[in-house]
């Protein structure tokens, strides 16, 4: 019993740090990531946010939905909190200080 409340406890810990870390990328300045970089921050919340990519595949010129799709595709098989917690060190590699910054200070979780 308390192994499963500590484990309930760690994924709440871990979904809320995964929403404040989106909440970061949706409310700061826009960044000066490649496209490859972006796409696999998209990848990665997508994952998290609602596991196996679904939907049938965009046709090749719809550029933007193909690419996302793509890239979201590539993690298929990888956990909700593996996809949680690469999102979240990508977010911290990329700005050490995120949780600190003022985009997030408008989070409510």
């Amino acid at each position: 019993f308390f192994f499963l409340f500590l484990f309930v406890h760690d994924m709440s810990d871990l979904e809320t740090r995964f929403r404040k870390a989106a909440h970061y990328v949706r409310n700061s300045p826009a960044s000066n990531a490649s496209n490859e970089e972006k796409l696999n921050i998209y990848a990665l919340y997508k994952q998290g946010n609602e596991g196996d990519v679904t939907g049938s595949q965009p046709w090749a010129v719809q550029i933007e939905a193909r690419a996302k799709w793509d890239a979201w595709k590539k993690l298929e098989g990888t956990s909700k909190e593996s996809a949680m917690e690469d999102y979240i060190k990508k977010i911290a590699a990329a700005n050490p200080d995120w949780e600190d910054s003022d985009a997030v200070k408008s989070f409510s979780g």
